[in-house]
């Protein structure tokens, strides 16, 4: 599966428009999305699981400790797709 970063923040995106009511045209990769939506831990889990669904992934809880901000949320999904490869 060879998925480019622009394809995963354009699913992500929609995600977060559709499932969180999120306005993501205020949104960049330095965004960090607990405090700038008020999204909880509820909420980052219930992203994930789409995300890992759509890219037939699994995401640890390792991976999320590195995560800051958007930016970082999506490197580590396309390190994960990647490395699935």
């Amino acid at each position: 599966m060879n998925i480019t970063k622009e394809e995963i923040d354009a699913h992500v995106r929609m995600l977060l428009e559709q499932n969180f009511d999120c306005d993501t045209g205020i949104l960049t990769e330095g965004t960090n999305l607990f405090e700038t939506y008020d999204l909880d831990s509820i909420d980052a889990v219930d992203l994930i699981v789409d995300v890992q669904k759509k890219y037939n992934i699994s995401l640890s809880p390792e991976d999320f400790k590195e995560i800051r901000n958007y930016g970082d949320l999506l490197d580590t999904i396309a390190k994960t797709i990647a490395a699935a490869n």
